[in-house]
């Protein structure tokens, strides 16, 4: 039998994955904590520690009280120096379940962090202006048609997004952290063109009323997409939570000048999610929903 610890370890506050960090399980009694060892934290922010029954027959009769203590990456580079000292502590324990496996998502405040705060992947449209007001004024009040005559409305580009969600199969643990390729389909219904085509991949939280600060961006593509075009591309991304949402946004800076700032339920073309979560008590089964009606609103 082999008993691990797996997990993943973020930035709380953009929920990038931060690597090179040192975890080290603990033992409350500091009777264990030299065997127990300590691993680096992946460039997806992912760790694993196992442990083999017959070599702690010991440990496992007498489940003592673990957690995990996180360590930059200076202390990872020279584990001999490990302090007792750590950047974050995990209030959770380690519970040695019956499934001989714990799994840890553990988000850390930037200022904890220090210089191992990652480098954030953040697109969003110019700060806030006057004419950012009025363009969104005109936009609602002037609704386009397909079909470009300027004398009669004004020019304007109008996208829909479609993605071909992959099917992550009926065990979780083999999906998450695990890199996957997603389909997407952007499809311009207005009347102008689109320039700048920002198309977005984000994983976040279950549920529609979530601010999208919360969610962590995954990946992102540029694109021009012409009046009646679509355009298919393929977007890699890397699942790191158990129980959460993909959400895919195309947007244009001229189509939506206010920008966003909820994922919330509402009809909306430039948005589509795809929800999955895992509950323990069920079982090792992840149930799936694709919600192809758009979350998106402006603030």
């Amino acid at each position: 039998m082999e008993f691990r610890i797996d997990g993943v370890v973020r930035e709380k506050e953009s929920k990038q994955p931060v690597r090179g960090l040192l975890v080290h399980p603990v033992d409350k009694d500091r009777l264990y904590t030299e065997l127990l060892g300590y691993v680096i934290t992946n460039s997806d922010g992912s760790f694993s520690i196992g442990y083999a029954c017959e070599d702690f027959e010991e440990l496992f009769e007498n489940q003592p009280d673990i957690h995990l203590e996180i360590y930059g990456s200076t202390i990872a580079r020279y584990p001999e120096r490990i302090n007792g000292n750590p950047i974050y502590t995990t209030e959770r324990r380690v519970r040695f379940s019956d499934g001989g496996r714990e799994y840890f998502e553990i988000e850390i405040p930037s200022d904890q962090l220090g210089a191992d705060v990652p480098d954030i992947q953040h697109i969003s449209t110019l700060g806030a202006d006057n004419w950012k007001r009025l363009i969104h004024e005109y936009v609602e009040q002037h609704p386009v048609k397909f079909h470009y005559e300027q004398c009669k409305g004004f020019a304007s580009p109008r996208l829909v997004v479609t993605a071909k969600f992959p099917f992550f199969g009926t065990s979780d643990v083999f999906s998450v952290r695990n890199f996957r390729k997603l389909i997407v389909n952007v499809t311009n219904n207005g009347n102008g063109i689109s320039f700048s085509t920002y198309v977005e991949v984000f994983e976040g939280p279950l549920g529609f009323g979530h601010r999208l600060i919360d969610y962590r961006l995954c990946s992102y593509q540029i694109l021009t997409v012409n009046p009646g075009q679509t355009v298919t591309i393929s977007m890699r991304y890397n699942r790191l939570m158990r129980s959460g949402s993909l959400v895919v946004v195309c947007f244009d800076p001229f189509l939506d000048p206010l920008g966003f700032h909820i994922v919330e339920q509402k009809h909306h073309d430039h948005l589509t999610s795809w929800h999955y979560f895992s509950a323990a008590l069920a079982g090792p089964h992840t149930t799936f929903y694709n919600h192809n009606s758009p979350l998106l609103v402006n603030p």
